[in-house]
């Protein structure tokens, strides 16, 4: 498949899954909260398939570096904060959430290691 497809995914399932957990942190409904855990973590998994993809496309499956590494440690950390929201502060999920992502920007776009 091509690259950019997975990119595409890549991306657009991130921004879903950071829109949701913003949501969830800004007003989090326990009815809704089968339904939001169900939501997230699909798009948490599309976000890792998509981004296994890219690296056997892009990277020939090397996920010994550095960068990767710590991108997959704010993938985890964003996809557990859907959790958390219901049970931590809304500031730490949102201060964690904007964190996480930038790191992960970051990473991709600098690769410092």
């Amino acid at each position: 498949m091509d690259p950019k497809i997975y990119q595409f995914l890549h991306v657009f399932s991130i921004l879903l899954l950071t829109g949701f957990t913003f949501a969830i942190a800004a007003n989090p409904q326990k009815h809704k909260k089968k339904m939001m855990a169900i939501l997230t973590g699909i798009l948490s998994l599309v976000a890792l398939v998509a981004g296994a993809g890219l690296m056997s496309k892009l990277h020939g499956n090397d996920w010994a570096q550095g960068w990767v590494i710590v991108k997959i440690l704010a993938w985890l950390f964003v996809s557990a904060l859907g959790g958390m929201a219901y049970k931590k502060s809304k500031s730490f999920v949102q201060t964690g959430l904007i964190v996480a992502v930038a790191v992960a920007v970051f990473m991709v776009y600098f690769r410092p290691f």
